[in-house]
């Protein structure tokens, strides 16, 4: 069994213990947090006894192989380090770095020290996505997409009334494009590949986070329209359109509602999957990498992941997104 530790205590890293002992390749030994008492509170809830308020004591821990990450964005990059240092795998939710140039040094240590380092990003488990992939070949020369995530945050009302949000703190490097339009992003260069010229902008709230927006991918025969939103609901699924057929996804944070519409047939894509079953073959794969196993995925996973950071940098460049302070 893999020993590993939890940073965080939001509902995706209790998701993420459930899918860990789902795959059966997991033991949790270890809860980070900054809070003792809620640490213990936390880990005592999964049958855990180890909990650090000090990350380099959780790094120095020989009984520790692995380490997933649920922190704020903003730390991702420094917890990843010092964990890559202390000999530990790591898998840190999306994103998991502010930019590629980040991601690509980090991954570079992880190789160095023969260590596993990914990003938690769930459409990759999908079993859909291959079905999603051939798909996309059945539907002639692709004329167009549009891809959209505009899911109203549950926390905008505290924002808008004042309070600090952690998902809207640009000190954190938080915003939308970070939440959602990574996953934009991501479905983007998985079932497109990389654009040759991204423009972008976005609309940002009173404090300087940017509450939606929109980026087109220019891949020379057709655009895809990227539409992102915190703010506001949109009942638009994504589609890739071409001159023959359609595919329709119409939850592309998921890869799920995927269905192939050609010659007045709709075909369904596959099977929706529960969100917990999904973190249970992320974790899954997770170990599999640790042990050695389906290495050339990984290595896929690696070069993905920097192509969609690639494209974010871009998107954050057009789109003047910052991050640091709070205005």
């Amino acid at each position: 069994m893999i020993r590993y530790a939890v940073i965080g205590r939001s509902v995706i890293a209790q998701n993420y213990i459930k899918g860990a002992k789902l795959s059966g390749k997991f033991t949790l030994v270890a809860v980070y947090s900054r809070d003792e008492k809620s640490g213990r509170e936390f880990a005592a809830k999964y049958g855990c006894s180890k909990v650090y308020t000090d990350l380099y004591q959780l790094a120095a821990d020989a009984e520790i192989d692995a380490v997933y990450i649920a922190s704020p964005n903003a730390c991702h990059e420094i917890q990843s380090e010092i964990l890559l240092k202390g000999q530990k795998h790591v898998i840190c939710e999306k994103p998991i770095a502010t930019s590629a140039g980040a991601y690509k040094r980090l991954k570079l240590l992880a190789d160095k020290l023969g260590l596993i380092y990914m990003e938690a990003i769930i459409p990759r488990y999908v079993k859909t996505r291959e079905n999603i992939k051939e798909a996309i070949c059945e539907i002639g020369d692709i004329a167009m997409a549009r891809i959209n995530y505009c899911q109203r945050s549950s926390r905008y009302d505290a924002h808008k009334r004042g309070e600090r949000v952690n998902i809207f703190d640009m000190s954190l490097a938080a915003g939308t494009l970070m939440d959602l339009g990574i996953y934009c992003v991501y479905a983007a260069v998985d079932l497109l590949g990389m654009p040759q010229k991204i423009q972008a902008t976005a609309s940002y709230l009173k404090n300087g986070a940017d509450g939606s927006g929109a980026a087109i991918f220019d891949y020379d025969s057709f655009v895809a329209t990227l539409t992102y939103s915190k703010v506001g609901q949109s009942s638009v699924a994504s589609e890739i359109v071409g001159d023959e057929g359609v595919v329709v996804i119409e939850r592309i944070g998921l890869y799920q509602g995927a269905y192939l519409y050609r010659d007045g047939q709709k075909s369904f894509l596959g099977r929706e999957e529960e969100k917990e079953i999904l973190m249970g073959a992320e974790a899954d794969a997770f170990a599999e990498y640790i042990l050695g196993n389906r290495m050339e995925e990984y290595e896929k996973a690696g070069r993905l992941c920097g192509q969609v950071h690639s494209c974010m940098d871009e998107i954050k460049r057009c789109a003047n997104i910052k991050y640091g302070k709070l205005r």
